[in-house]
């Protein structure tokens, strides 16, 4: 009888809790570019913040689940986040748009091609809580990762050109520098996750990545291989310095997607972030020793 009596006494204090939270969340009509980087800054996202040389537009980029995002201030009631994607006929896009309730896909021209645009706009007229912003963010990966799966090409590629690989960094949002060696091998210059990466595409039938680092020893490098998967880590002596590199391969003779690539290099980011811990764990180790 008495666990009878107190399970309902325990809902009603959990319901009246849940209302007290609701009822102290702050509503705000308007966000000035500081109030939308500390709500971010809340959420714990961590962000690239720029603006626009003319105009009031301020701009915080950042990734979620493997998608560089872009946030727009356009002023104090409106924010729209946005995602670049490969493009895609433009039947497509309006199948997209016919389908959805929240976003709104755009086919544009780029200096690498066809790119389509998924954007996702808030009005904060009406007001809106902390939670609000938090749930639109939510939301906008939910739709980021039903339409990647929608413009997904899986045709193989016989062979991986340079232009392909150009277009599938571009369309990841990732800012690159792109230079040919010696021996007439393409190299792309990039930054995932605060790491250094380059890319080297061998003549479209295979292609490499590495990242370089501070030496560690064959020991530590050795247990780190033990417990990787898809990465290796060497050891090199260059002309006048010795590194670490962490280093992963694709075969791409059997033929490849372009989503196999994306999710290849995406991946490799998050590896080159992981041994970075694990090499400044080492050092923070030795240094007190």
């Amino acid at each position: 009888m008495l666990s009878r009596m107190i399970l309902p006494a325990l809902l009603i204090s959990l319901c009246i809790a849940t209302t007290v939270r609701a009822q102290d969340a702050k509503v705000v009509r308007e966000l000035s570019p500081e109030a939308t980087a500390k709500v971010l800054t809340n959420l714990k996202i961590e962000f690239n913040k720029t603006a626009a040389p003319k105009g009031d537009e301020h701009y915080f980029e950042f990734t979620r689940s493997n998608f560089r995002i872009r946030l727009t201030h356009f002023g104090p009631q409106e924010l729209m986040l946005d995602c670049v994607f490969r493009g895609v006929p433009i039947d497509k896009v309006n199948e997209w748009n016919a389908m959805t309730r929240l976003t709104r896909a755009s086919l544009h021209d780029d200096p690498s091609g066809k790119v389509t645009l998924l954007a996702y706009g808030l009005d904060l007229a009406g007001g809106v809580t902390e939670a609000t912003i938090q749930q639109y963010v939510t939301r906008f990966e939910d739709e980021l990762k039903k339409y990647d799966r929608f413009v997904s090409d899986d045709t193989l590629l016989a062979a991986v050109t340079d232009e392909k690989l150009e277009n599938i960094l571009k369309t990841q949002g990732i800012n690159f520098k792109k230079s040919v060696n010696a021996t007439g091998i393409a190299m792309f210059d990039f930054e995932l996750n605060g790491q250094k990466l380059r890319m080297y595409n061998f003549g479209g039938k295979d292609l490499m990545m590495d990242a370089h680092f501070r030496k560690v020893s064959l020991e530590h490098a050795n247990r780190y291989n033990l417990n990787r998967k898809f990465v290796r880590v060497v050891n090199y002596k260059g002309k006048d310095v010795e590194y670490t590199s962490l280093e992963i391969n694709l075969d791409c003779e059997a033929g490849v997607t372009e989503g196999m690539i994306r999710n290849w290099i995406i991946s490799f980011g998050e590896d080159a972030q992981h041994f970075a811990d694990y090499a400044k764990k080492l050092q923070q180790t030795a240094e007190t020793k």
